[in-house]
């Protein structure tokens, strides 16, 4: 094969690449993004767990949305005061910072000193568990205690002892995500003080030592709520009657006081 017999199609090829540059150079030039640079160093600030707390799918979204202006820097509370400052000085604004919260839990008591209505076998989490009668506790307002918070913790501060979450409240980033979890709703956001943790415990109710677990005949409006509900059937109730509890039985659950709806149960 001569040299003029291969000049064509290495011509052909050459004038084909250089075409493919000019389309490339071209598509460089007019579709190019122009990105922010300050998206990155918002990032970089950010802890990169891309926890979702902050109300964004990632630290990525976050970065983007403080530099489009539409959070502050006070988006994320999971990286505390440090990240806040970080972004302040690369926003070169002040936040208003939100005070620090840690999670609680408003129930102290386990499954042992609760109660069991029945045993639950199924998949370990509290979804699961809740679908089945509502768990295994006697205290429908109870933890069920098969870790679902735990799961979703980012920061690695909630522990499992004897059926019940506990909460480092010097790890806690008081992200919320376990509040959200909670299928009993019994994870609150506090302030870590001694004030907002009394109010909290057990919904009041389990730290409470004056409780007989008396119906106000007078004032019971007879609706039989607390006898259709009780997990124990210890109440007595006839339509057009007053309920009546037997103290005997009474495994002291709570659910009576928690659900009548005209509070006369004390």
């Amino acid at each position: 094969m001569s040299f003029m017999s291969l000049g064509a199609p290495v011509l052909f090829l050459t004038l084909l690449g250089l075409v493919a540059a000019g389309v490339l150079v071209f598509a460089a030039r007019y579709f190019h993004v122009v990105t922010d640079p300050k998206i990155e160093h918002i990032a970089a600030a950010l802890p990169g767990l891309n926890c979702g707390a902050c109300g964004y799918s990632s630290c990525q979204s976050a970065a983007e949305a403080v530099a489009g202006q539409k959070a502050g820097a006070a988006v994320c509370l999971v990286g505390g005061p440090e990240t806040v400052k970080a972004l302040e000085e690369i926003l070169q604004v002040s936040a208003v910072s939100a005070k620090k919260k840690i999670a609680f839990l408003c129930c102290s008591r386990t499954p042992l000193e609760a109660g069991r209505k029945m045993v639950y076998n199924g998949p370990g989490d509290c979804f699961s568990a809740m679908a089945l009668f509502g768990g295994e506790k006697r205290c429908e307002g109870g933890c069920i205690g098969l870790g679902s918070c735990v799961a979703v913790c980012p920061a690695g501060a909630i522990r499992m002892k004897n059926g019940l979450p506990v909460f480092d409240p010097d790890i806690c980033t008081g992200c919320g995500l376990c509040v959200k979890k909670c299928p009993k709703k019994i994870i609150a956001l506090i302030h870590d003080n001694q004030n907002d943790i009394d109010r909290k415990k057990c919904n009041e109710y389990c730290i409470r030592t004056d409780l007989s677990f008396v119906v106000d005949q007078e004032h019971c409006i007879k609706c039989g709520l607390c006898a259709k509900r009780c997990p124990v059937e210890v109440i007595s109730w006839e339509k057009g009657s007053s309920a009546f509890i037997n103290r005997d039985r009474c495994v002291e659950c709570l659910t009576c006081i928690r659900i009548c709806p005209s509070k006369v149960i004390s």
